[in-house]
């Protein structure tokens, strides 16, 4: 890969290789790397340390995707914080803000005005619908897909595999399903392919273990169960 010469007054920290598309309003911060294949539209801000485009690398206990997208787009004025590395294939859309240290991996994509909290990580494949929020440390599973509006306390846990030992396919593994306007409490534990329903509020500490079916409804509990309609 070739470096990109420098159209803009980046420090020289900055890397940015042939091939990616940067748009002249862009501001990037020390230690920032911008592989090919990656754009970057107008009104964005990149703070230092930040790695976009990373390609992913599996090891031999782990199985690859077998669909990798390989343009990574940062739509117009969206943030992205300090230390954030977000993979190959991602699209994240306009206005959005990404706070430091979150991890966003191969062909995540994310709608417009989409808040992704500190630390956060989003897996492969998962979808995060507009205007929705995903707060401090909370785990965003593998093909897992949230609708708009949606809410999502902090240190939030989604899984994908109940048997995570015997390899099977990344597409084959079952995010959790959340439809719009849902509101998950924070230290909520999200079992593999479990969907909740539009309106639901999930209290804080709840394991949902099987699909929450009535609309603008409240659970809570271990496991978590109907307490009461929100009408």
């Amino acid at each position: 890969m070739e470096l990109k010469k420098k159209k803009h007054d980046y420090d020289d920290t900055v890397i940015i290789y042939e091939g990616a598309q940067v748009h002249e309003s862009v501001e990037i911060g020390p230690f920032t790397i911008v592989y090919p294949n990656v754009e970057i539209e107008k009104g964005t801000k990149i703070m230092s340390s930040v790695i976009l485009g990373k390609s992913p690398h599996v090891g031999k206990t782990q199985v690859k995707l077998t669909k990798l997208k390989e343009r990574t787009t940062v739509k117009e004025n969206s943030f992205i914080g300090d230390q954030a590395i977000i993979y190959s294939g991602v699209e994240v859309g306009r206005n959005n803000y990404i706070a430091d240290k979150a991890l966003l991996r191969e062909n995540v994509i994310l709608d417009d005005d989409v808040v992704i909290g500190t630390a956060v990580v989003v897996s492969f494949n998962a979808r995060i619908g507009k205007k929705s929020k995903i707060m401090t440390m909370s785990n965003i599973a593998g093909n897992m897909i949230i609708g708009d509006n949606v809410f999502v306390g902090v240190h939030v846990c989604s899984v994908t595999d109940n048997n995570p030992n015997q390899m099977s396919k990344r597409e084959d593994q079952k995010g959790p399903q959340i439809a719009d306007s849902v509101f998950i409490g924070s230290n909520v534990t999200l079992l593999p392919g479990v969907e909740i329903n539009e309106g639901i509020t999930v209290g804080g500490g709840a394991v949902v273990t099987k699909n929450l079916e009535k609309p603008n409804s409240i659970y809570f509990g271990n496991p978590a169960a109907f307490y009461k309609s929100k009408d």
